[in-house]
């Protein structure tokens, strides 16, 4: 399953590449003269991004649960891949042609999924979620992305902790 979810968000994290590549050359596969409703077409394919974010959330339900048994930090990390993320839109920008758009989305495509920046999707921010680095008792970096405020919880729990040694 794990393959399976990292596979489809490595495709949400690059799809704004498809969607911006498709507007940008007309691309109509439907093959019907829309004349000035040619805009639902683009609307259908600015939802490409946003439909593989909420499918990829539908499949962790299906990931087995894990703890962090010590966690030393937390730190939010919603905008350090910004800038790698809008070199999507650059290059989808830029490609001329069909053969090369492919060649370079399947790239594309296997450089991030090798890289692990798949995780990142600023779709996720639209939705409300957050993403943060914790570094665990092990010294292991990982990246949680959740709805709930961690600095929050974190502080909560080296408060308490705290009371603990004082008391």
């Amino acid at each position: 399953m794990n393959f399976i979810l990292r596979l489809v968000l490595t495709f949400s994290s690059v799809s704004f590449f498809l969607m911006v590549y498709l507007i940008q050359n007309d691309i109509n596969p439907f093959k019907i003269e829309l004349g000035i409703y040619d805009w639902i077409i683009h609307l259908i394919y600015g939802l490409i991004p946003f439909l593989t974010v909420l499918f990829s959330l539908s499949l962790c339900r299906f990931l087995p649960e894990s703890t962090i048994s010590k966690v030393i930090s937390i730190n939010p990390s919603d905008n350090n891949f910004l800038e790698n993320y809008f070199a999507f839109f650059f290059v989808a920008l830029s490609v001329k042609g069909l053969t090369a758009f492919w060649v370079i989305f399947g790239i594309t495509i296997i450089f991030t999924y090798v890289s692990r920046v798949s995780y990142f999707n600023p779709v996720f921010l639209v939705f409300g979620y957050r993403f943060y680095y914790i570094e665990s008792g092990e010294r292991v970096k990982i990246m949680l992305i959740s709805k709930k405020n961690k600095r929050l919880y974190l502080y909560r729990y080296l408060t308490y902790q705290s009371e603990l040694l004082q008391g």
